[in-house]
C-alpha cells in the first residue's frame, strides 16, 4: 500500500506478497469504509485478481480438507474464478442502469475481488454462513464507496445481483430435469 494525495490507497502489491496479502486482509476486514475509499479504481486488474486467487486457493483447499472432498475443491476454484467477472458485470449493469451511477467494470472489480478476503475464514463450519453475510455488508460499503452513492443504493444491487442468480440458479436446475421451485410435485 502506498500514500497518494495525503491519504492511503489500498491495492495489493504481488511483489511484497505476504505483507501486502495480510495488510490488505486486515484493512478489509477491519476497517472497510477506510479501506475502499483510499481503494483506487483503476490501476489494472492484475493486483486485485490475484489477492481474489489467494483467498479463493486457501478456501477452496483448506474448505476442502475440511470435508474430503477433492471435487469441492476443484469446483469452489472454477466458481470462485469465473463468478467474481460476472458478479461485478451484474453489479455496474444494476449502479448504472437503475441508480445512474458513474464508474467501471473495473471499480466494480475491485471492490468484490477486495471483499473476497472474507473467503480466507469463511471455509470454517458454523461461522461461514454468518461470515457470508460480512461479504454482503464489505460488498455494500464497498460499492458506496467506490461508485459515490448512497448506502441504500448499493444494498439494492447487491440483493438484485442476489435475486438474479437465484432466479438463474432455479431455472438451471429446472432446465437440467427438476422440479421448479415451489411447483407442486
Amino acid at each position: 500500500m502506498e500514500a497518494s494525495q495525503g491519504h492511503m490507497t489500498n491495492d495489493f502489491e504481488p511483489k511484497h506478497f505476504l505483507a501486502s496479502l495480510l495488510a490488505v486482509t486486515k484493512s478489509v476486514l477491519l476497517s472497510p469504509r477506510p479501506f475502499y475509499d483510499g481503494m483506487k479504481t483503476d490501476g489494472g486488474f492484475r493486483n486485485p485478481f490475484i489477492f481474489l486467487l489467494c483467498c479463493i486457493a486457501v478456501h477452496s483447499l483448506l474448505g476442502g480438507l475440511v470435508v474430503s472432498d477433492i471435487t469441492l475443491i476443484a469446483r469452489n476454484l472454477v466458481l470462485g474464478i469465473v463468478m467474481p467477472f460476472v458478479t461485478s458485470a451484474l453489479f455496474l449493469f444494476f449502479l448504472t442502469q437503475f441508480f445512474k451511477a458513474s464508474g467501471t467494470y473495473e471499480a466494480a472489480f475491485r471492490v468484490n475481488a477486495y471483499a473476497g478476503a472474507i473467503s480466507l475464514l469463511s471455509w470454517l463450519p458454523l461461522v461461514g454462513l454468518l461470515l457470508e453475510f460480512y461479504r454482503i455488508y464489505l460488498l455494500v460499503v464497498g460499492l458506496s464507496s467506490a461508485f459515490s452513492m448512497k448506502v441504500s443504493r448499493a444494498f439494492l444491487t447487491v440483493v438484485m445481483t442476489l435475486f438474479t442468480y437465484m432466479v438463474l440458479g432455479g431455472a438451471i436446475f429446472h432446465l437440467m430435469g427438476g422440479p421448479w421451485p415451489g411447483a407442486p410435485s
